[in-house]
């Protein structure tokens, strides 16, 4: 198996942490996570949904999915999405899009900077076309969370997890 970087390993081990916050508060196993996913036309073993959670290097769409799947609680600025019968990656981009509502000012390349403070390289037309295809996966979300304040990330994680991985990251630069 491939190691991560040092700073994509911190990002994906709170995307994990984030996902099994949902299956604990629900008491769900990766069994029943996958039993309900399948409900949603998602076909994933027990086995791949276990794998995929404890890499934590999944898709927004997946997060979004177990999300659905288990019948949490979305974050109240995340209702249109949960609501939505659009695709995945659709839902993703409309939660992404909700959350930056709140900085109309930030353009992609300013996000890009921002991103690489905290040692996060992703160039602004990369950035752009993975939120607007909603194919980024759930590390890049809580990346720019954390250097945007998107404040429905709390639901899933203290904001002192995503500052302590920002200033380990921002320290390996």
């Amino acid at each position: 198996m491939k190691s991560l970087p040092p700073v994509d390993a911190v990002w994906a081990r709170l995307a994990s942490r984030a996902t099994r916050v949902i299956l604990v508060r629900q008491d769900m196993s990766y069994a029943g996570l996958s039993d309900e996913l399948a409900k949603l036309s998602v076909a994933e073993s027990p086995r791949a949904v276990e794998a995929k959670v404890i890499r934590g290097t999944f898709r927004f769409t997946f997060f979004l999915q177990a999300l659905a799947a288990s019948q949490a609680e979305w974050p109240h600025r995340w209702g249109e999405a949960a609501l939505s019968t659009d695709s995945w990656e659709a839902r993703a981009a409309m939660v992404f899009s909700v959350e930056m509502a709140g900085q109309p000012w930030l353009d992609w390349t300013m996000l890009s900077n921002r991103l690489l403070e905290i040692g996060v390289v992703v160039p602004s037309d990369v950035l752009r076309l993975q939120v607007e295809s909603g194919t980024f996966l759930t590390s890049l979300f809580l990346q720019c969370g954390t250097v945007c304040r998107f404040d429905s990330i709390r639901r899933f994680l203290d904001i002192s997890s995503l500052n302590h991985a920002a200033l380990m990251a921002s320290q390996d630069l």
